[in-house]
């Protein structure tokens, strides 16, 4: 039996000479009838947008330190509610949990060093992220809030990366994971004993070293990007009515990045690529924009009709199960009920696992164990959610 090392080292040569078994799937499906979905075709005839599955909401993030809590409370009292939650490492999440979307928040850090020494670390003496070696290294930064919430279980974008690609690597029949960046430079000012650092704003050089890092961890091969969604087509938007989505045959064992700024970050990212030409990022954009295709929605109560109309026209949505806290500490699962039954493909949570809160709230699918299901909008009729087993 060949080896978990082997077998990673062999798909690591094979996505390098664009070899991946995926591409005999991907001559297979055109001549695959899918009149009728079964269990010998939906690999091939089932698309990305076809499935709903899991994500995390600020991914890498851990739990502020207590006794940052306690000393930050004898000046502004709760101050820390909403942000009292966090995460497992990304692989645990991937392998454990069933988790297939991430979000990350990028600050930048071109020279390296910039956030290496947290207000809040050197209040409380949190050596543990105090000048840690990867908060020395030039590129972007994971951080939630800089100085107070700092902690995180990747500290670095090429970190994170690297964790997510060699899971991939080493189970490569999973469905596709979709990884949202979000550019972060907002200001802050300084409360009671922290002082905030001042991020370095974005602009277009920065927007796009995103894709550079992102290259440096994933090989082409391994990334749905828009340009290969798009094909022939005009526009991504043009594409998508057209032809779909990747079917599951060639999306398997792959990962796609989308944009989750909106705005100017978003302007400056499409700036010299307003078709997102040689991008390896998705922006969030609707019709007629000729780049729509993926849509960021989190207000699933407000946006419910709105998703379930953009999923019966072919859209990848994101929207969210849950706010910080709210529903973990009170239980309801309203929100998550409704986000469910709009068809969302990207359901994300705070709560993959039980609220420790006493709640007993945690998002889950209601039929079934498996880590996704046939979306109950955009689905074809026969899908079954066994088929979608890695």
């Amino acid at each position: 039996m060949m080896t978990r090392k082997l077998s990673t080292l062999l798909l690591s040569v094979m996505l390098v000479y664009g070899c991946t078994g995926n591409q005999e799937n991907e001559l297979s499906s055109k001549s695959i009838n899918c009149d009728t979905i079964n269990a010998n075709n939906a690999n091939q005839c089932l698309r990305l947008n076809h499935v709903q599955v899991l994500g995390t909401h600020n991914s890498y993030k851990l739990l502020p330190h207590p006794d940052l809590i306690n000393a930050l409370n004898q000046h502004l009292d709760g101050w820390a509610k909403d942000i009292e939650y966090e995460h497992k490492p990304l692989a645990f999440q991937l392998e454990n949990l069933g988790i297939r979307q991430f979000e990350l928040d990028l600050y930048a850090d071109p020279n390296g060093g910039r956030y290496a020494r947290p207000s809040g670390a050197l209040l409380i003496e949190d050596n543990e992220f105090l000048n840690h070696e990867d908060l020395m290294q030039p590129g972007f930064k994971i951080i939630h809030i800089p100085d107070v919430d700092y902690r995180s279980t990747c500290l670095t974008f090429k970190s994170c990366l690297k964790e997510i690609r060699d899971w991939s690597l080493a189970n490569p029949n999973h469905l596709p994971i979709m990884i949202m960046a979000e550019a972060k430079d907002g200001e802050r000012r300084d409360s009671g004993a922290i002082s905030f650092t001042k991020p370095i704003p974005f602009n277009t050089t920065l927007m796009h070293e995103i894709d550079s890092e992102i290259m440096d961890v994933f090989e082409d091969q391994h990334i749905i990007t828009p340009d290969k969604v798009r094909g022939n087509d005009s526009t991504l938007n043009e594409a998508i009515q057209n032809n779909g989505w990747p079917t599951l045959a060639e999306s398997r064992g792959k990962v796609l990045f989308a944009l989750d700024n909106t705005g100017e970050h978003k302007s400056m990212y499409l700036d010299g690529n307003s078709n997102l030409e040689g991008r390896v990022m998705f922006v969030s954009s609707a019709a007629p924009e000729p780049t729509a295709g993926f849509i960021k929605m989190n207000d699933a109560i407000r946006q419910a009709d709105l998703i379930q109309d953009y999923i019966s026209k072919g859209y990848l949505i994101r929207t969210r199960t849950d706010l910080p806290t709210q529903e973990a500490r009170s239980g309801s699962t309203k929100r998550m009920e409704i986000a469910f039954q709009s068809g969302a493909q990207y359901l994300s949570t705070d709560y993959p696992e039980v609220s420790p809160f006493g709640s007993g709230y945690i998002v889950k699918f209601p039929d079934t164990e498996g880590i996704a299901r046939c979306n109950p909008i955009s689905a074809p009729q026969g899908c079954e959610n066994q088929y979608l087993e890695e």
